[in-house]
């Protein structure tokens, strides 16, 4: 077969940039019908596609859960399990991507290195192959194989291939260009090197028959350097065989090599997933399936309100929720229930957020933030002594008052209060200064009573009555999706002016963003409160901003001992957009299975196949339904995704173009030679890193005793108390006990609230503990790692308010 060979080289002109990304997304939809097999899209090239600017495809979960198989676990074992960790905690360590420097100099343009020991053996490092799948998985493309790719290939009538075929070359590599505007453009340069491209033409045969493939302008550079270029693939290139010149499926050159690994992402990685992810990329999508939107409205309609409390009796109102509201200290007005709020405010003061709900139930508290003073403490002791000397005789003793001033240490509490109002509120109060009682004086007739003498002064304290809203709206909500949508009400104290006897109509309501409730004061002392409405919508569609930031964390599943995937309640927030205005949305998602499974299988092709060894499969499900009209874009990438790892073991491939004995294996590096063509499918799978520990080889041949050790493990609490922003938070202490791992234990945690920390201690529990800063409800995984490097994993949730 003959093979001709065109050169392209990079334009002279383009603008400048750096570096690039690519958008990865279906191959040949929609307005990218053009991306056709027979010029290298789709397998086996490329399981994605590139795509142009507005037409990406990415997640919008903010949180993903991932867990392993048990045919993983029978082949890997946990050192298998502590490798992929590793890959998913490289992502999860990644903050917000819009926090990022605009230049990303946080990132490195290399982070790929080489163990040569793995080298020599083979080995494919299982981190770095994951932490390349991943990073497809969010919805880049392979940055250099589509800096430069074939759109169209057309052959004139009457022409001979290959010498009058003609091609369209385009670039789907993007950056931002430094300037004002900081638009994007398409880019040849991926982490700083220059790529141009070569055809290659094969004319007949199984597709593709065409292919642009880049190549470094600079023989010495770096290539194929993002992890987003890790995951290789198969192209079709000429080889000069005995039998003439002929097209052979072999990997993309400087893709994958054996004893690679890589630290982290590099710079492009990030541009990629700072695009994708970032707010300002806002995008017509659906976001996940299993989530709910809660859309909380208050029911207008004259006659629909409640007056409020006839309808409170009991434990029980209306609405079928317990306690109405509630009667505090201090009177209670016929039972209508008004409490002390001069008594409220100053527990409120003195008191944290635990003991003030334990002494105020159904109170909800929006934020608190604590300091400490020194605080003095004034005694008096009143006594008796002798009259001054030269009094007349028979002087009664004189009343001495001393003043003891003690100094100690206080706690304040400043409390915002999501449904807590009053009704009068009085700025200045009378507050009770010293009270003695005294006997009568000497003289006075037998069985005079004491004196009483009590000074009052009138001093700046806020005192008055209150009421609490009564907490109904749990029956239609998740009251952790409504709670943050309350506290607009806050602004609501307006009076209604002139008397109410009957049913009121309010006057001069001020209705806050984001209320929920719209309630009115009267001079009867009652309310009225418009019924509340929650909808859950499944499949809500609109104007999403990116998410900033993506985490995992590994759940319960394990299908060695049968123990399933329990259900994960997980609440977030999406901004919205319409109106040209920005509002939060409240989803709740029920996650009854992995959004990630780690599995191993054989699979290898045969019998009557061509024989083809991978080392990997996966699927990415793409949400094509609210493509723009005339193109490709954008959508969603969507759950659930099985990652495959193959587990065939080594393969040697022999054929009759190449020697067929094994003899090689023992002398050659294996893939060194690309004319042996079994060495280019042969690796074992390994993990390894930059020292000089030896490699770990897989199948992992403990993994049946590192199971065993891990499954039966226990961990205690198994659930943390809730925690306050701005409040030193509760110390808790995990405990671990059963399985036979090696002491002594490392503790760590991802996904911690900001502010918290784990803390390994001497005795081998940990301590959770510091302050958090930021509310919201956080899921963290924590991870026990015995002295032999196996580890096991919880997944905790934790509530800050």
């Amino acid at each position: 077969m003959k093979t001709f060979l065109l050169a392209g080289a990079v334009m002279l002109g383009l603008l400048q940039s750096a570096r690039a990304y690519s958008l990865a997304g279906p191959v040949g939809n929609a307005g990218d019908a053009w991306q056709a097999p027979v010029i290298g899209y789709g397998p086996p090239t490329s399981l994605v596609a590139p795509k142009n600017l507005g037409e990406e495809y990415r997640r919008n979960v903010p949180t993903c859960y991932y867990a392993y198989d048990e045919a993983f676990l029978d082949f890997f074992g946990s050192n298998g399990i502590v490798a992929v960790d590793g890959a998913f905690t490289i992502l999860n360590n990644l903050t917000n991507v819009s926090s990022y420097s605009t230049q990303l100099s946080e990132f490195p343009l290399e982070s790929r290195h080489v163990n040569y020991q793995a080298q020599a053996l083979g080995l494919y490092d299982l981190k770095s192959s994951t932490l390349g799948i991943l990073v497809e998985q969010m919805g880049l493309a392979d940055p250099v194989e589509w800096t430069w790719t074939l759109h169209d290939r057309y052959l004139p009538p009457g022409g001979v291939c290959p010498v009058d075929e003609e091609y369209l070359v385009v670039q789907r590599n993007f950056d931002y260009v430094s300037s004002p505007l900081n638009q994007l453009q398409y880019s040849p340069y991926v982490n700083d090197t220059l790529y141009s491209y070569q055809i290659y033409e094969a004319c007949t045969g199984p597709n593709p028959l065409a292919l642009a493939v880049p190549y470094s302008v600079d023989p010495l550079a770096d290539t194929y350097s993002p992890v987003a270029s890790s995951l290789g693939g198969l192209i079709y290139v000429p080889v000069q065989t005995t039998f003439g010149t002929v097209m052979e499926l072999s990997f993309a050159p400087g893709i994958y090599s054996y004893g690679s690994f890589y630290t982290g992402l590099t710079r492009d990685d990030m541009a990629g997933l700072r695009y994708l992810l970032q707010t300002n990329n806002i995008n017509w999508e659906t976001v996940s399936a299993d989530s709910l939107l809660y859309l909380i409205t208050t029911n207008t309609t004259p006659g629909s309100q409640q007056i409020f409390p006839p309808y409170l009796t009991g434990a029980t109102n209306i609405f079928g929720t317990n306690g109405g509201y509630y009667v505090f200290n201090g009177t209670t007005n016929s039972g209508l229930g008004y409490g002390d709020l001069a008594a409220f405010l100053a527990f409120a003061k003195t008191n944290g957020p635990a003991a003030l709900q334990a002494a105020y139930p159904g109170v909800v508290i929006d934020s608190v933030t604590a300091s400490n003073y020194i605080a003095t403490n004034v005694t008096y002791t009143a006594y008796y002594v002798p009259a001054k000397t030269g009094s007349p005789y028979g002087s009664p003793p004189q009343l001495k008052v001393v003043a003891v001033t003690n100094e100690f240490f206080q706690f304040l509490y400043s409390y915002t209060f999501a449904n807590v109002f009053t009704n009068h509120v009085y700025t200045n109060s009378y507050a009770t200064l010293q009270t003695l009682s005294v006997s009568a004086p000497v003289g006075s007739p037998y069985g005079s009573p004491a004196i009483t003498t009590t000074k009052v002064k009138q001093v700046n304290t806020v005192s008055g009555d209150f009421f609490v809203l009564p907490p109904f709206y749990t029956n239609v909500c998740p009251i952790d999706i409504v709670s943050p949508g309350i506290t607009g009400v806050l602004a609501t104290t307006n009076f209604v002016t002139g008397a109410v006897t009957n049913y009121p109509t309010a006057t001069n309501v001020v209705s806050a963003s984001n209320s929920v409730y719209l309630v009115t004061y009267f001079t009867n002392y009652s309310y009225v409160i418009d019924p509340v409405t929650c909808t859950a919508i499944a499949g809500a569609t609109g104007l999403y901003k990116g998410v900033e930031n993506i985490k995992f964390v590994k759940a319960s599943y394990d299908s060695l001992i049968g123990q399933y995937f329990q259900p994960i309640t997980n609440n977030y927030t999406m901004l919205h957009v319409t109106n040209s205005q920005v509002q939060v949305q409240y989803f709740q998602r029920i996650v009854t299975q992995p959004d990630f499974l780690l599995d191993a299988q054989d699979m290898v092709t045969g019998p009557g196949a061509l024989p083809i060894v991978g080392t990997y499969a996966r699927n990415l499900n793409f949400d094509q339904a609210n493509i723009l009209p005339g193109l490709a874009g954008p959508g969603t990438i969507t759950t659930p995704t099985t990652i495959t790892y193959e587990k065939a073991g080594p393969v040697y491939f022999n054929t009759p173009l190449d020697t067929m004995d094994g003899t090689p294996y023992f002398t050659e590096t294996p893939g060194g030679d690309i004319n042996d063509l079994f060495y280019a499918v042969y690796f074992v799978w390994g993990s390894f890193d930059g020292t000089t520990n030896a490699p770990v080889v897989y199948p992992d041949g403990t993994s049946t005793d590192n199971l065993g050790n891990l499954i039966t493990i226990q961990i205690s609490p198994t659930t943390v108390p809730v925690g306050f922003s701005g409040v030193v938070y509760t110390s808790t202490t995990f405990t671990a006990s059963g399985g036979s791992l090696s002491q002594p234990y490392t503790w760590s945690a991802t996904g911690l609230p900001p502010g918290l920390a784990i803390v390994s201690n001497p005795d081998n529990t940990a301590t959770l503990s510091g302050t958090p800063t930021q509310s919201g409800l956080y899921v963290f995984n924590l991870t026990m790692t015995d002295s032999l490097g196996r580890s096991v994993s919880w997944a905790y949730s934790i509530t800050i308010q």
